[in-house]
């Protein structure tokens, strides 16, 4: 009998992928409101309060997404690798800087000449290269999207080097780049040096584990014991449980509340399972919801809504913390919306269209 494969040459929709998504983009909400609004969310307060760590899941996501929707495409032609960056730069690009020029209008504390000079670091993206602007202007926030353009500038080139690997080696790969992951937040912890937490270095690394995983799962055959006990609902519930009560503890320990990727110790090896688990499973009924769909279309401008969000909860000044936390909800998919129909969609199409970006052969 021919055995089935895990996902192979699929080009579906995977909709465990969109769950991953929106759960991590939630999480980072409720992150930010504990500390801008005061929120409380009970049982679940230490695990929201280490929520930075789903950033981690982000750049896992992006490398595991990229690489299989880019699965069977040829990096080697010149002409693919200008169309993808392409592609990339209209996906991220304009909303990022309408954004990024509204900050500074309304909410930015920055002098006419700190910006001019800022300019060019703001427009190319690289402010993640300098650790110390992370407190400097929306750095706070956009250090991501600066971080994730350079994972976007490398990733046809780890492509082509994916596709010749055995898995043998892209496992020892993704050790390797998990052992530099473990061992780095403790040489700022142990030394207090300046975070790594914004480092595109280490970003790219998260990246690449989310590429080689996306490589390797998606030709696991079905009928691997090892598969079926790893990939599954179950698995994942347990997965989750075990990583919402190992940071929970490592929170009540106080062990480097600060140091977020430090706790790549738990959350890089439960991303590692719950991230091939999601899209390997089937998703019959959420796969139809509108919802998840609808949140994890607008998931990039939900993120960065969030600029507006806190001055605009902050003048409200809500008592009720249960009101409150639904107030932040609203309010961010609000102003998402805003931005993705008004900027990040019409944007696309009109890139699309006017650079005459087409698929890639």
């Amino acid at each position: 009998m021919k055995k089935k494969q895990f996902l192979g040459k699929h080009t579906g929709h995977l909709t465990g992928l969109d769950i991953f998504r929106v759960w991590a983009a939630f999480t980072i909400l409720m992150f930010h409101s504990i500390s801008y609004a005061g929120c409380n969310y009970g049982i679940l307060q230490p695990f929201i309060k280490m929520g930075a760590i789903f950033m981690t899941g982000f750049f896992m996501l992006s490398g595991y997404t990229l690489f299989y929707s880019y699965q069977d495409k040829n990096f080697t032609n010149i002409k693919n690798i200008t169309l993808f960056y392409g592609k990339r730069a209209v996906a991220i690009l304009p909303v990022y800087y309408v954004i990024a020029m509204l900050y500074i209008l309304l909410l930015g504390k920055e002098t006419y000449l700190q910006n001019i000079i800022l300019a060019p670091v703001e427009i190319l993206g690289i402010q993640s290269m300098f650790s110390s602007l992370f407190s400097v202007s929306h750095n706070d926030g956009t250090w991501f999207i600066s971080c994730i353009i350079s994972c976007y500038a490398v990733f046809p080139y780890i492509h082509i080097c994916v596709k010749q690997l055995d898995k043998k080696i892209k496992l020892l790969l993704i050790i390797i780049f998990a052992s530099v992951l473990f061992y780095s937040p403790l040489v700022v912890e142990i030394f207090n040096t300046m975070w790594i937490y914004d480092n595109p270095f280490f970003r790219i690394l998260e990246f690449m584990i989310g590429v080689f995983l996306a490589s390797i799962t998606l030709n696991i055959e079905k009928e691997y014991i090892l598969t079926r006990i790893l990939f599954n609902k179950i698995a994942i519930v347990i997965e989750v449980v075990v990583m919402v009560a190992g940071v929970t503890v490592a929170y009540y320990l106080n062990i480097s509340r600060d140091n977020y990727m430090l706790y790549s110790w738990i959350c890089l090896p439960a991303f590692s399972l719950i991230l091939p688990g999601l899209a390997y499973t089937e998703w019959k009924y959420i796969g139809k919801s509108r919802v998840l769909a609808f949140f994890s279309k607008i998931s990039y401008c939900f993120f960065l809504a969030q600029y507006f969000v806190w001055p605009i909860i902050g003048l409200i000044k809500i008592n009720n913390n249960i009101i409150c936390i639904f107030y932040i909800f609203i309010l961010c998919t609000i102003i998402a919306c805003i931005f993705y129909y008004c900027i990040e969609l019409p944007s696309k199409k009109y890139f699309i269209e006017k650079l005459k970006i087409k698929e890639l052969e």
